[in-house]
């Protein structure tokens, strides 16, 4: 399971993660050479769905892993959140860790976690970043590219 942190910078490569905020050209927040197309961005989007779908299917929780918290669930909650904030705005998807009819055991698990005050103040640090970014303009050139309708 990959959705985060890239193991390589070389141009063109990105990790899944990436799908949701690198640039579809050069802008101030996105190289060149970092920049992704669509054919990427849309296998990327649809191996997050994967991801998800995987997940939901395999957790014996009500933690990732089992009955207590593991490194499993302080690594993902952080990138849940981004996907929380990034999957709805830019690219029309239901609010995947608020919703009950794809991902339920997601949606409890990412519910309990945002009860606790270690998590909750993780979830605003990350919340807080990325409003930020989303008000500088920076997945201004992504959303024209997802409303796009030849994107696919």
């Amino acid at each position: 399971l990959y959705i985060a942190s890239p193991n390589c910078t070389q141009p063109g490569f990105s990790h899944t993660q990436g799908a949701m905020y690198l640039a579809p050209y050069e802008t101030k927040w996105c190289r060149p050479e970092r920049a992704m197309d669509r054919a990427t961005r849309a296998a990327k989007l649809a191996e997050i769905w994967k991801h998800l779908t995987w997940l939901e299917d395999r957790m014996c929780g009500p933690f990732m892993v089992g009955s207590e918290v593991t490194v499993a669930d302080m690594t993902w909650y952080p990138t849940c959140v981004f996907m929380e904030f990034m999957l709805p705005r830019v690219f029309g998807w239901p609010e995947v860790f608020r919703e009950t009819a794809l991902f339920p055991r997601l949606t409890k698990w990412y519910s309990m976690l945002g009860e606790d005050a270690v998590f909750a103040k993780v979830r605003q640090d990350i919340w807080d970043f990325w409003v930020g970014k989303e008000a500088e303009g920076q997945f201004d050139s992504i959303r024209n590219e997802v409303l796009d309708p030849g994107f696919k």
